[in-house]
Formats: C-alpha cells, sequence, structure tokens
C-alpha cells in the first residue's frame, strides 16, 4: 500500500464517485449522501468519471446501467482495468439480469442496488464497500509483507549451502545452526498463513475457526494415509488456508441465514479461483495454492471452479474437500444448527468412490470413529 493509499484509507474522507446519465438521479443521490462522512462526486458521463479516476483513485464507485454513453458493466470494467482496488457498485433496474451478469464478468461488481432504491439499503451498500475497500488494501499491505518475508527466506535459503560448506568442521555447532533456521523459517510461514486466515475469519464470525478445524482433521487423514510428515505440514497449512478467498465475498452473503440466490451462490463460487490468485504468488515449499484452488472439486467432475475429475485433482485438495466436508455438516451454520459427526460418517459413506476418493473416506472415517474425537 503506497502512503498516498494509506492516508486517504485512514485519515481522509473516503472518497465515492457516482455516475448516472439522468440528472435527477444524481440530484438524488447527492440527496442521500450530503450528510454522510464521505466526499462525493457526481458525474452524469461515464467518460468524465473516468478520465477523473485517471488523476485521482475513488474508493467506491457507483454506476447506472444503462447509459446512451456506454453500459455500465463496460464501464465498471474500465474502472477495474484503471483502478483494479476500487469498490465497484451497480444500479440496475429488474430486468437486467443479464447486464448484472456481465458486470460480474468483466468488473467483478462488489453489489447491486435495484432501481429504485431504498435509501437506508444505499447508504449500507456504500458503507459496506467503503469497509471492503478498507479490507482490500489491509491485505495488500499483508500480500507485500508476505513478499517481503519471501525475499527474506529465499536469501537464507541462499546462504544456507555456504554456511553448512562453511562449518562441515563443525558439525555439532552446524547441526544446531540448521535446525534454528529452520524453525524460524516454519514459525515464520505459519505467521504468515495464521495472519491470512484470521483476515477471514473475523469477517465472518459464524463459522470462526473453520478452516483451523479443517486443517487439524485434514493433518490427521493425511497422518493416517502414511503421507511424509513434511507433505503432512502442507496439507494443513492448506487446510487452514482453503476459504482464503472468501474475503472478497460480501459478509452479508457470508452471514445470511436463508437460502441465497443463485447470483449470490455463483458469488461464494468464486472463493477457490480468488484464494488461487492470491497465493499462487507465495513461494510455498508446499503446492498451498494448488490445493486451495481444487479444494471444491469432485471425484466424478461435479465440483467447481475446473470440473477436474479423478487423480486430475491433487491428492493434497482431495484430503483437504473431505475434511471440509465433515466440519461444515457437523458444525454450526447461520443457515443450519449443527448436524453431527453421525451426519456427516453418512454423506461420506454415500459418495465414497463417487465425489470423494475412496482411500481418503476410509481413513477420514477412522479418525472421526476413534473413541473421543472432537473438533
Amino acid at each position: 500500500m503506497s502512503s498516498a493509499q494509506f492516508l486517504q484509507v485512514f485519515f481522509m474522507r473516503p472518497i465515492i464517485f457516482f455516475v448516472d446519465d439522468e440528472p435527477l438521479v444524481l440530484k438524488s443521490l447527492d440527496r442521500v449522501f450530503r450528510k454522510e462522512p464521505y466526499e462525493v462526486t457526481l458525474f452524469q458521463s461515464p467518460q468524465s468519471a473516468l478520465a477523473k479516476m485517471k488523476i485521482r483513485e475513488a474508493d467506491v464507485v457507483v454506476s447506472d446501467q444503462r447509459m446512451p454513453e456506454m453500459p455500465g458493466s463496460e464501464f465498471l470494467a474500465r474502472v477495474k482495468a484503471l483502478r483494479p482496488d476500487t469498490v465497484r457498485l451497480m444500479l440496475t433496474g429488474q430486468t437486467d439480469l443479464d447486464a448484472a451478469v456481465a458486470a460480474i464478468n468483466q468488473g467483478n461488481v462488489f453489489r447491486f442496488i435495484s432501481k429504485p432504491w431504498d435509501d437506508r439499503e444505499l447508504r449500507l451498500a456504500v458503507h459496506e464497500a467503503v469497509r471492503h475497500r478498507e479490507l482490500i488494501l489491509e491485505n495488500r499491505r499483508l500480500l507485500d509483507l508476505t513478499r517481503q518475508q519471501n525475499a527474506t527466506l529465499r536469501d537464507l535459503n541462499r546462504n544456507l549451502e555456504r554456511k553448512v560448506r562453511e562449518r562441515t568442521r563443525l558439525i555439532g555447532e552446524n547441526e544446531r545452526a540448521l535446525k534454528a533456521a529452520l524453525e524460524r523459517l516454519k514459525r515464520t510461514i505459519h505467521g504468515i498463513v495464521g495472519a491470512m486466515a484470521l483476515t477471514v475469519e473475523t469477517r465472518d464470525p459464524y463459522t470462526a475457526g473453520h478452516q483451523e478445524r479443517v486443517g487439524r482433521l485434514a493433518r490427521s487423514v493425511a497422518q493416517r494415509m502414511g503421507l511424509s510428515e513434511d507433505r503432512v505440514e502442507g496439507i494443513g497449512l492448506a487446510g487452514s488456508l482453503h476459504d482464503l478467498g472468501k474475503i472478497y465475498v460480501p459478509a452479508e452473503i457470508l452471514n445470511r441465514p436463508g437460502r441465497l440466490t443463485d447470483l449470490e451462490f455463483e458469488l461464494i463460487k468464486t472463493h477457490p479461483q480468488v484464494g488461487y490468485d492470491i497465493l499462487k504468488r507465495i513461494e510455498f515449499p508446499w503446492p498451498i495454492a494448488g490445493i486451495v484452488h481444487q479444494h471444491h472439486e469432485r471425484l466424478d467432475g461435479s465440483g467447481y471452479p475446473l470440473g477436474l475429475k479423478g487423480h486430475d485433482i491433487l491428492l493434497e485438495a482431495r484430503i483437504v474437500a473431505v475434511a471440509d466436508v465433515v466440519e461444515a455438516i457437523a458444525s454450526h451454520r447461520p443457515y443450519r444448527p449443527a448436524l453431527g459427526v453421525e451426519m456427516a460418517v453418512e454423506e461420506l459413506r454415500r459418495n465414497r468412490g463417487v465425489r470423494f476418493d475412496p482411500d481418503v473416506v476410509d481413513a477420514c472415517l477412522e479418525v472421526v470413529q476413534e473413541p473421543g474425537f472432537a473438533f
């Protein structure tokens, strides 16, 4: 995060751009937000808004869909290309479903507000968008920190061989130094993973601890399958990060107690891809990004986002997938009470060899049916 972005988010009023070709609509928006703690700028032309954004970044852009100069979906896609961290909202009529889908694909729209809008709902949507913008910039700061830590780790690894050669004669001292270096590496990686996992957990209190429990169960299953300790550790860390991509899903969707709409569920289903995009640049010693990307894939190809089948899915991802399903069924969710481990066992048996790897299912059943098992 640049110093200018830091000052803008934490010390200045958030900047909101409203774009609509109808002057009366803009006048109404100005009335709604006149007393809010934002710096509001109104644009009747998408092109004039884009020109302004070239010289000044907005925290949030709210655009109408139906505009003669260009549709809102195209405008928000250009905003995304120009200012990727700006949070984008769209005002749509009830008949603009195709436009909403286009906006998701092209502009990664944070939320849609139907016309005519409710003033309170509109203010709340903009407030949540401002908070989401803060999370984006904070996440970018964490990623920058991760890259710095990776650079330190790479330097340490490059120097490690030289140090070992230099200290070959001092075997005892060398062994202690190597052990200490590895412990520092592990603590750094676990610290980074913990910070990233906490970013998701704090946005979704109903499932707080879900990722940690999935990570623990995935480790136990991997150990029961006889995998190496190094591989087991990577699987546990991937389980602790598997829902990282939900940071880009609106909190009101994550915490909603009722049934989601098809559009909202499609938005939820983007989280494996988002998690992969965040993690793929980090040089973990395990395929963490790939595991996160594939943890909703299923043996019969019915999963997402890639529709992979069978052994095209990483074994580590097949293990995390089973652990994720067991924890989700056994634990409380905002839309239902906990169903218990017994119900999770029935689900595994019913889909053994169909959706879930049979070897993974067998190992998981041994773990969860041991006396005294608890998450």
